[in-house]
């Protein structure tokens, strides 16, 4: 099957989606996630006219987890943990369908995310806890209001660490970030009901050259 360039680029931006939410399960889960697939998200908000789909994350390569995932959605062979992982999917779609209906708190994101590079510079990494604090605060100032708000589940030992809720939030606004860029993309989510073979066989095809 051909994939067109146009649905490469909603692959990716979902593989993103999906990454994003693995990696918040991962660390409800278990405390513990990949640093480099953090900092790929991450990166991905202060991404700033970007020349394809692709820059926005660096390459295909760094979005390996996220295709791997959805492959696993897209199929039939899910297991109890996919569902969590499915249901967080469906959570962010639902809350960029929230955020698109209030252009004054995209504006507020989009010029608070503006002045996270600043922070960077000054701490020297994206991966400090201080800019990742600040995601965070991004994500719960806005975010956090709308509904369904997203229900994260995992041990409370892991959660209740404040690190890990900062990345937690973090994390959803990069969800949100993918979610935005799918849809620019001409993502909807009757895809997945009517075009999941498509959206399958671009993934298979991303997977392959990652």
């Amino acid at each position: 099957m051909k994939i067109t360039a146009r649905q490469r680029d909603r692959t990716i931006a979902l593989s993103a989606l999906v990454q994003a939410a693995a990696l918040v399960q991962q660390l409800a889960e278990t405390g513990q996630i990949n640093t480099t697939e953090l900092k790929t998200m991450l990166q991905s908000l202060v991404i700033q006219d970007p020349l394809t789909t692709e820059s926005v994350y660096g390459s295909v390569s760094d979005l390996r987890t996220g295709i791997r995932q959805l492959n696993t959605q897209l199929s039939k062979k899910k297991d109890k943990k996919d569902v969590v992982l499915l249901r967080y999917v469906i959570g962010l779609l639902h809350l960029e369908r929230q955020l698109a209906k209030q252009p004054d708190m995209l504006d507020q994101i989009s010029r608070e995310i503006d002045q996270v590079p600043q922070q960077i510079d000054y701490f020297g990494d994206i991966l400090s806890p201080q800019v990742i604090a600040r995601f965070a605060d991004i994500y719960h100032r806005t975010l956090s209001g709308l509904k369904p708000q997203i229900q994260v589940y995992g041990d409370p030992g892991f959660l209740q660490q404040p690190d890990n809720v900062n990345k937690v939030r973090a994390l959803l606004l990069s969800g949100i970030r993918a979610a935005v860029l799918w849809r620019q993309k001409g993502g909807r989510r009757w895809q997945f009901l009517f075009q999941s073979a498509k959206i399958m066989a671009a993934a298979e095809a991303l997977y392959a050259v990652s």
